[in-house]
């Protein structure tokens, strides 16, 4: 019997998805200095006013009439999009969450602060820095599973001395 629980997850991008990804990837790369914490995480905040910015200086419309708001909930979305629409594949964008706080700006990390089920991200990794993790995923090795069964060791034999 199938578990009622254990829900398929579409992965499928859409046509807005990728164009959404790419003008992403486009920002990350651009980004600099307060707006990046070391070299492979961007506060969402401001990879969202990067975004803006880029879509204001090619005329772009993919950010017209969305807010910040909207932009995390897309990132919720992409983290489990796919390129190639399988649970193998890459995804769109990854995510991490700020873990040192006290070493960052408050307004920016309570900004670019994004929650769902628990879970709490703060940053976008960077694919040129970050490229394992927007890497295609490889299933992981079956277990070995030997074919015989039975007791290790020579028949009749005792692990204690007589």
């Amino acid at each position: 019997m199938a578990n009622p629980s254990a829900t398929r997850i579409d992965r499928t991008p859409t046509h807005n998805d990728l164009a959404i990804a790419s003008l992403v990837h486009q920002a990350l790369a651009t980004v600099q200095d307060a707006g990046r914490f070391g070299d492979r995480k961007v506060f969402i905040a401001s990879l969202w006013t990067m975004m803006l910015r880029i879509e204001a200086q090619t005329g772009g419309t993919l950010t017209d009439g969305a807010a910040l708001e909207h932009f995390k909930a897309w990132l919720l979305r992409g983290r489990r999009v796919t390129h190639d629409g399988t649970e193998e594949g890459a995804p769109l964008v990854v995510l991490a969450r700020a873990d040192l706080v006290a070493a960052m700006d408050h307004t920016v990390v309570a900004a670019s602060e994004t929650v769902m089920d628990g879970a709490t991200f703060h940053f976008v990794l960077d694919p040129a820095v970050a490229c394992s993790e927007y890497a295609r995923r490889t299933q992981a090795p079956k277990a070995f599973v030997p074919a015989t069964s039975g007791r290790v060791g020579r028949i009749g034999a005792s692990r204690r001395a007589a």
